[in-house]
């Protein structure tokens, strides 16, 4: 009969900060991130002013939408920038995870907001679709160019940030669904122009709303498995993982693996050994920690030895 081996003490790991795929620090980057999300931010944050004042303009209900999708992401960044300087903050008595979650709370919230979004340029494009409005090409067709250079330039910037964090990812992603909304709402309005086909605005507004909401969809999907303590891996790989490494390990049971943050990552488990192999129980614990690591970049591990049966 398997039992627990009489031993109170848990021996984990030493808490160390976790690192990426190549390697670096948990932290290694943040300043660097800061600075791309400023200038994105700033950058963003005035052409969605000039297109939301040209599209109300114009009268061009694509643009407007398109603008909308730029505010939600000058919110986003302006969100992610503060979750980042937030989550730097040092580890308190009441916060032992420090505040890495806040830049996942941040997605959240965008998540939400841009949610809310689409639902607003549904509404609009019906009501369009019932009243059919003219706009104004021209200024449509230079408002939206405006757009799309900017687009290539912030996700250029974006470019060289940290895709692993989950803000700074979407960032990027949402970054170029801006830039596919503006090429979009281009080519409408030169269609337009030569056609008079007005309803195609709604249309294509419609379409950067699909675009929006996947995106929406996405963010709020990993933001939420993370928030409620979702696995980063999957915990019958990581023991089939174990098993296989490790031939004197009889069992692992009682898996738990959560994120606190990107590439941040906590694991607590059960090893069952045979009693004979009793002179490895501090090898086990010290091994199986550094091939987490390594295998599936789990840098903070405690793990319970267990014996098949007890030790006389």
């Amino acid at each position: 009969m398997t039992c627990k081996y009489n031993d109170n003490h848990h021996h984990p790991l030493p808490i160390k900060p976790s690192k990426d795929k190549n390697g670096h620090n948990h932290d290694h980057g943040t300043l660097k991130d800061k600075k791309l999300l400023k200038l994105s931010f700033a950058i963003t944050f005035v052409v969605m002013i000039v297109e939301i004042v040209g599209g109300i303009y114009v009268n061009s209900l694509a643009l407007i939408s398109d603008a909308i999708h730029m505010f939600t992401h000058a919110f986003a960044l302006g969100l992610s920038l503060f979750a980042l300087i937030i989550s730097t903050k040092e580890i308190d008595d009441e916060k032992s995870f420090g505040y890495h979650r806040a830049e996942v709370l941040a997605a959240f919230i965008n998540g939400l907001t841009i949610a809310l979004s689409v639902l607003w340029i549904v509404y609009e494009a019906i009501m369009r679709l019932l009243h059919p409005e003219e706009i104004l090409v021209t200024a449509t067709i230079w408002i939206a160019t405006l757009g799309l250079v900017v687009n290539v330039i912030t996700g250029l910037i974006l470019l060289r940030a940290n895709h692993d964090n989950i803000n700074i990812k979407s960032a990027f992603l949402h970054m170029l669904a801006d830039t596919i909304s503006s090429a979009a709402i281009i080519l409408g309005a030169i269609v337009i122009y030569y056609t008079q086909f007005y309803i195609l605005d709604t249309i294509l507004a419609l379409l950067v709303a699909i675009v929006i909401a996947k995106w929406a969809k996405d963010l709020l999907s990993n933001s939420i498995h993370v928030l409620l303590e979702g696995s980063p891996h999957n915990t019958q790989e990581i023991k089939s993982a174990i098993l296989e490494e490790f031939e004197h390990v009889v069992d692992v049971h009682d898996i738990h693996c959560w994120e606190i943050s990107h590439n941040y990552y906590y694991l607590t488990c059960h090893i069952v050994l045979d009693s004979k192999e009793a002179k490895l129980y501090n090898d086990t614990i010290v091994d199986v920690g550094k091939f987490l690591e390594d295998k599936f970049n789990i840098g903070h591990v405690t793990i319970q030895i267990e014996f098949s049966k007890l030790i006389v």
